[in-house]
């Protein structure tokens, strides 16, 4: 059987008993909808928040030591020499418990505090991203469904104006080549209408997949995203409160000072110390990377001893501890060849360093929202003049018809035209029209691109 005519018995059937055939899901998205959907859906943000989840496991690891740790230990050793079968096992818990620390921050705790804040500020860099993307796609499209609105409104203009053209021309009222200058600027409003469908299709594509909605759904807009109006000086103070990489370099600053205020224990003695009463110890430790030293609790009892009395090869330390004891052991540095003071004056020179790229980020900061807002400026006047001069262009274009088309219409300024002049001013009027439509995308590009300086997406 043919395939066309089974598809065709197919769709018979299925309307006959009242299947319904699926079809595209129309959503209505709001501006701010359209931000949550993108947040929450969009892969690239998704990515950086696995990253900051791995960054916050990774802290806790590093953590974990702080939290109270609790073991088992069980030994069994068995020898047997002629008839002597001698055996020895042992069971012993054990629980610690960090409970002070002082010093330096443990090199490897202070990275994975490091990886945690710079995992979240590339998190809402990610997601300012996905919140310029969707609000660029937003203002193009908006802009596309105007521009197509009104291009289309002229096409429906011309085509009317076509029709009595040709009546006209039928009757030889007019000469050909009028009709043919009708048909060419109905043929660019035609093909600009193309071309802006087709640039509409594919910016919905892209909205629909950044957000993260039904590849076959049917997106409509709500409404147009709102005007900020900011003054210069409230857009400078919003780019540097919310500037992310002025935000980094803070938190650089922080941790620098306290790498300068911490090499002042470089200059303590080294010490370790403990203190037992039986099966409980308190012991202080100092790390051999760093100068940090940690005070913890252990207790470790023994749980399961068989009790010997013949002493044995096999027990190489005392079940228990009887009575108490105390141990230190300090180790005074008298010179180390200028080692501490070096290293004071390398952080402290690291530390100026952040400090006078915070003045410069912030200055550039300043100078670049002010050249920022006043290209907003310049933008918007520039539409309003292009838009003027398509009305001008257009007046003139229809003033050379009315006078080739009606021979005893005299105009001042108009006298001995031709149909060059009409194909000229014709050719201004859509070159005119194209240059607007732009001016009112550099214009929308140009608040946004203010938005990007501010780092602002509220």
């Amino acid at each position: 059987m043919n395939k066309g005519l089974t598809i065709l018995i197919t769709c018979l059937f299925l309307s006959i008993v009242g299947i319904p055939i699926p079809a595209q899901r129309l959503v209505s998205l709001q501006p701010g909808r359209a931000i949550e959907l993108a947040l929450q859906n969009n892969e690239t943000v998704k990515k950086a928040e696995k990253v900051v989840e791995r960054a916050k496991a990774n802290l806790r690891v590093s953590k974990a030591v702080y939290l109270p740790q609790a073991g088992l230990t069980a030994e069994y050793q068995r020898q047997k020499e002629g008839e002597i079968d001698e055996r020895d096992y042992l069971t012993r818990a054990q629980v610690s418990m960090l409970f002070a620390q002082f010093g330096e921050i443990p090199v490897g705790l202070d990275d994975a505090q490091e990886q945690v804040r710079k995992a979240e500020i590339q998190y809402e860099r990610v997601s300012e991203e996905s919140v310029y993307a969707v609000r660029n796609l937003w203002n193009n499209i908006i802009l596309t469904q105007e521009e197509i609105k009104e291009r289309g409104a002229i096409a429906a203009e011309l085509e009317k104006k076509l029709e009595g053209t040709q009546i006209k021309q039928t009757q030889k009222r007019i000469p050909f080549l009028s009709q043919l200058n009708t048909e060419l600027e109905l043929s660019e409003q035609q093909l600009a209408l193309n071309e802006l469908q087709r640039q509409l299709d594919v910016d919905t594509a892209e909205l629909i997949s950044l957000i993260g909605l039904d590849p076959l759904a049917q997106v409509v807009l709500s409404q147009p995203l709102s005007d900020d109006d900011l003054s210069l000086e409230a857009a400078v103070e919003l780019a540097l409160t919310y500037n992310l990489d002025l935000r980094d370099l803070h938190g650089d600053i922080l941790r620098q000072e306290r790498l300068a205020t911490e090499t002042i224990w470089h200059r303590l003695p080294e010490l370790s110390a403990e203190a037992h009463y039986k099966d409980f110890r308190v012991q202080l430790e100092q790390h051999q990377q760093n100068q940090t030293w940690d005070a913890k609790a252990v207790y470790d009892p023994v749980i399961v001893d068989p009790g010997r009395d013949v002493p044995s090869i096999f027990e190489t330390s005392p079940r228990t501890q009887d009575g108490w004891g105390l141990r230190f052991n300090f180790n005074i540095p008298l010179y180390d060849g200028g080692k501490t003071k070096n290293l004071r004056v390398r952080e402290l020179a690291e530390l100026d360093r952040l400090q006078l790229e915070y003045i410069e980020i912030t200055k550039s900061i300043r100078v670049e929202v002010r050249r920022v807002y006043r290209a907003v400026a310049n933008a918007k006047e520039r539409m309003e003049i292009e838009e003027k001069r398509v009305r001008i262009f257009e007046q003139q274009l229809r003033t050379i018809e009315r006078v080739l088309e009606e021979i005893t219409v005299e105009i001042p300024g108009y006298q001995g035209l031709t149909y060059n002049d009409a194909f000229q001013a014709q050719a201004q009027f859509t070159e005119a029209q194209r240059i607007y439509y732009q001016a009112r995308r550099d214009y929308a590009k140009a608040k946004e691109q203010l938005r990007e300086t501010m780092q602002w997406i509220e």
